[in-house]
């Protein structure tokens, strides 16, 4: 079976990539990080194991999501809320891995579609395809108020005045989407999670003002933008938008592209949830 390791960089973390190199060595695995890199297609990934906190998970994630492992997340750090093992028993991973039926949760990725007008070509668009675990980030690139059209289902939502907006999945409400007043959801839970971020709010224009936790199966368009140039940003990435005329469109929804996590089942989702974020 092969297997790849991502580690932090910190002295711990390279130290348990040792470890866990010695003992996946012994158990006839075999390491590939020579020999894959993220646009290689053609070799087969087996197993990702991430040696760090959320960060290192999602830029696991984002490396070698699309050779689908089953990836295996162990805190080294001090949050690792994502993280199914901790730094004190990551060597239980092991052993859950060798039993005969894994136990592992599938969680469906976000999809952001840039779609851009392609003029003189029968009125076909050119799509740039960007998944996420937590979530996608719409937000002006030079802090002046960006004014946008949404539509959620074709039906027409708002006009946005403000930095921007989030659209979240469950996991995702206790990153970014948590720190602008967003709700905290089960990530058990699939679904979508809309916030705004700084709206404008007056006389003259009121928004939603509020986080919206929608069904899985909503699809948000987002058009109209007052400014050609902004960012997108998502998990450990981020895409510079320029010349985005008013025929381009963005779309966000949850794909049917999913990722496995390796499960533990002594981690007790509650009482790791207040440990976190209560004091």
């Amino acid at each position: 079976m092969n297997y790849i390791l991502v580690s932090r960089g910190d002295d711990y973390s390279n130290k348990v990539k040792l470890d866990l190199i010695n003992h996946l060595n012994k158990f006839g695995f075999i390491n590939i990080e020579d020999k894959i890199s993220k646009n290689n297609k053609d070799i087969s990934l087996d197993y990702v194991f991430s040696i760090g906190g959320d960060g290192t998970f999602l830029r696991s994630v984002q490396s070698f999501y699309s050779f689908n492992p089953l990836f295996i997340t162990i805190n080294t750090g001090n949050f690792g809320y994502l993280c199914e093992y901790k730094k004190e028993d990551y060597l239980k991973s092991l052993t859950d891995l060798k039993k005969r039926d894994i136990n592992y949760r599938l969680v469906s990725l976000l999809k952001c579609e840039v779609n851009r007008y392609i003029e003189n070509n029968n009125n076909t668009y050119k799509k740039e395809e960007y998944y996420a675990v937590n979530e996608f980030r719409i937000h002006s690139s030079n802090g002046s108020t960006l004014k946008f059209d949404i539509f959620i289902d074709d039906t027409f939502f708002e006009t946005l005045k403000g930095d921007g907006c989030v659209i979240a999945s469950s996991i995702g409400s206790s990153g970014i989407a948590k720190s602008l007043k967003g709700a905290l959801i089960d990530n058990e839970i699939e679904l979508l999670e809309f916030i705004e971020s700084a709206p404008i709010s007056n006389n003259g224009y009121t928004s939603l003002s509020s986080p919206f936790v929608l069904s899985k199966e909503k699809v948000f368009i987002f058009n109209n933008f007052s400014s050609s140039s902004f960012n997108i940003y998502y998990d450990s990435e981020a895409i510079e938008i320029k010349d985005f005329n008013k025929k381009d469109f963005i779309k966000i929804l949850l794909s049917d592209t999913k990722i496995r996590l390796l499960h533990n089942k002594e981690k007790n989702y509650i009482e790791r949830t207040s440990s976190m974020f209560i004091r």
